[in-house]
């Protein structure tokens, strides 16, 4: 069964104590002149000025906060972190023979596929499409990889 509290601005709310945050912050706003005050160490402890002050010397939740403040509690021996393992390999990457990077711009300027321009004024793309169609007319299109297929010219669109 749930546990429901009572709200300490207006007694006819009853909250789910997991609600109780969010509710506060609500009604908070709607008893902005009540005389009321927060525990430092629990933000859902809400009591009338007058008794916070004893509210603060029996509240169970401040022994978390002496615990934290405590140093005398602290561990003595700093602690080490765990042994790095040691990876061995015998492969190395630096007497693999050189490779030429891959550059695809390169790649599509020299390949049967349609390319098109972003970002150009419109004379600099009417120009790009002039000399994409010059291009593509040298390239000669036979698909090498393809067996069975009738050698027909091919257009890749990227």
């Amino acid at each position: 069964m749930s546990n429901f509290l009572q709200c300490p601005y207006e007694k006819s709310h009853q909250i789910l104590e997991s609600r109780m945050q969010f509710h506060l912050i609500r009604c908070r706003r709607n008893h902005p002149n009540a005389p009321k005050g927060v525990c430092p160490f629990n933000v859902t402890h809400i009591f009338n000025d007058a008794e916070l002050e004893f509210h603060l010397k029996v509240c169970p939740d401040r022994v978390k906060y002496d615990k934290y403040c405590n140093v005398d509690e602290a561990p003595t021996k700093p602690t080490t972190p765990p042994p790095k393992p040691k990876y061995e390999s015998t492969e190395n990457w630096d007497d693999e023979p050189p490779v030429p990077c891959y550059n695809p711009t390169e790649y599509a300027r020299n390949a049967p596929v349609l390319r098109s321009v972003s970002g150009a004024k419109p004379s600099e793309r009417r120009r790009f499409r002039q000399e994409e169609h010059v291009r593509l007319r040298q390239i000669p299109i036979v698909p090498n990889n393809c067996p069975g297929v009738l050698k027909q010219n091919y257009i890749i669109i990227v």
